[in-house]
This record gives C-alpha cells, structure tokens and sequence, in this order.
C-alpha cells in the first residue's frame, strides 16, 4: 500500500496515499489534523492527534476496554473488536472499532486507535460509512452461513458479541462482520478499516 507522512506532535505518522487533507473547522483541537477518502463502497475520514498518555486507552488491558464500551453503547450500536499489541516498531499500540447502524444510512464503522510515540500518545479516529449500494456483504454471508448450517432458518447464530455471549443490549456483532469475510469484500468500510489498522502498524 502506498503511503504519505504526515507530521503530527512533532512525529511524523504514515497513512495511505489516498487520503486527502480536510480544511480546518472553528472549533478544531488545535493539535488535530483530518483527512478524507471516498471509494466505491465506503466514504472514510480520519482524525489525528497527540493526547497524553493518561488519555488514552490503557495498553494491554483489552478487559477493561471491552467493559467501559459495552457500558456506553447506544441502541444503534454494537462491539466487533477490540485488540492490543505492538505495532512493527514496537510500539504498544491498542483500538477499538465500533458499529453505529442507521436506518436512512447504512452501517458506520468507527476506529480509535492508539499507538505510543515519543512523549504523546496518537489519537487515531476513523469513521467510515457505506456508499452505494448497502448491505451486500451482510446478505451475500448470511445466505452462505444458512447453506452451511452456520444459522438456523429462524436466524439464531447470526449475531453475537464477540466477547460477552450473554451482552444483548443494542446491535450485536453478525458473522458478516468476522475479519475472515474481509478479502472477499476490499471495499466495504469495515475492510478498509482493518486494511488501515494494519498499514499503521506496519509503517509507525
């Protein structure tokens, strides 16, 4: 994947070639800079800035993370993952994405994610939405979980928390959503966002 760098807190943070720079709004952090990019199937913008370490997500405790996220989610949304690591640097490194789902809009996939840097933490923040036709990887998935015995003709098996099998509140996590389905489906949001986790990693 191509890259571009970008200076944020005085470190300079690769992302992808295709993202292109956002004018500022009033009411901007004055650290925070935004990108944009649209594509076929997803339209995706990106926040960044530095935060103090206390600020962020704690490195490692993916728990606790999970726990203050079910705690806060909202009836149109829903958990698909949160994991901690270290990024090809060596950097502990740390995100969360999280649905929001709307009935005139489609499904929203919003990242957080953060990598330690030298004196800051990068506050990493995606947003990427369905365009176009929506809901083809849901409808093309659920039709080959029910041939296989995945999901019952009543759909059970279609849809849980990834973490918590007794979680019900809001819009739970479905098996189309599994990073397995990702290469069959480049250009839906969710796998952009996952392509872009792994481009961060690997270049920061």
């Amino acid at each position: 994947m191509d890259t571009q760098t970008v200076p944020i807190g005085g470190f300079n943070v690769a992302i992808p070639q295709g993202f292109s720079r956002l004018n500022r709004m009033p009411d901007d952090p004055p650290e925070m800079t935004a990108y944009a990019t649209q594509m076929e199937q997803s339209a995706y913008v990106l926040f960044l800035q530095p935060i103090p370490a206390d600020h962020a997500m704690p490195f490692g405790d993916v728990q606790a993370v999970e726990d203050g996220i079910h705690q806060a989610l909202g009836d149109d949304q829903g958990l698909i993952e949160v994991v901690s690591g270290t990024t090809d640097a060596k950097r502990n490194v740390i995100w969360s994405i999280v649905k929001t789902v709307s009935q005139s809009e489609g499904v929203q996939y919003g990242l957080t994610l953060h990598p330690d840097c030298p004196g800051f933490v990068l506050h990493v923040q995606g947003f990427a939405n369905e365009a176009g036709t929506t809901g083809i990887r849901e409808a093309q998935v659920y039709e080959f979980a029910r041939r296989h015995g995945w999901i019952d003709n009543q759909g059970q098996g279609w849809s849980c928390d990834p973490y918590d099998a007794n979680y019900r509140h809001g819009i739970l996590m479905n098996l189309s959503e599994d990073s397995r389905f990702d290469d069959f489906f480049p250009n839906h949001p969710l796998s952009v966002v996952r392509k872009f986790i792994l481009m961060l990693i690997r270049y920061n």
